[in-house]
């Protein structure tokens, strides 16, 4: 896809090398790294709770928060270890069907291990994953339209200045 970054299997170590890189800067863009770290632990801690004192059997929309917030959350650090690519292609489509990849593995982790599904009919299971990786696609695609309405904004000549060349 238009934009998608090299080698996957290198994008966790890229990660974090950039981030701590970022950090240690200590300027704005250190800022946002930590507001996505924060992110990261409010919705860990959200599923956790979850998990933990039965919340997503007791309110029905608390899956759909976890997983909308989760898509958000991943496709922001996507976007953010891989900006030069983004910026160099003006496009952060790719996100939205890395999502929907990340998505679907954790489903797979989440069926193979987890107990919960047990008690679950098949159909049960198969509308909890088609929901859970819409909720993840609808976070996913709320970062790349941001990125991307950013990118065409910053493309736009502002009305103050004179175009290139402009000879009076």
């Amino acid at each position: 896809m238009h934009g998608f970054p090299t080698d996957p299997h290198l994008w966790l170590p890229r990660l974090v090398v950039r981030s701590v890189a970022d950090i240690r800067r200590l300027n704005r863009i250190a800022v946002v790294w930590l507001g996505l770290i924060a992110w990261s632990v409010t919705v860990t801690t959200l599923h956790f709770a979850g998990v933990t004192l039965d919340i997503y059997s007791a309110i029905s929309w608390w899956d759909m928060l976890t997983h909308s917030m989760s898509g958000f959350g991943i496709a922001a650090l996507t976007v953010l270890t891989h900006r030069d690519a983004v910026s160099k292609y003006g496009s952060a489509w790719w996100v939205v069907p890395t999502i929907v990849a990340i998505g679907a593995g954790f489903e797979v982790y989440e069926f193979v291990f987890k107990a919960f599904w047990h008690e679950w009919t098949l159909q049960e299971y198969i509308v909890d994953t088609v929901v859970d990786l819409g909720m993840n696609t609808v976070g996913g695609t709320v970062v790349a339209s941001a990125v991307s309405g950013y990118l065409t904004a910053a493309d736009r000549p502002r009305l103050d200045s004179a175009p290139p060349n402009h000879a009076d």
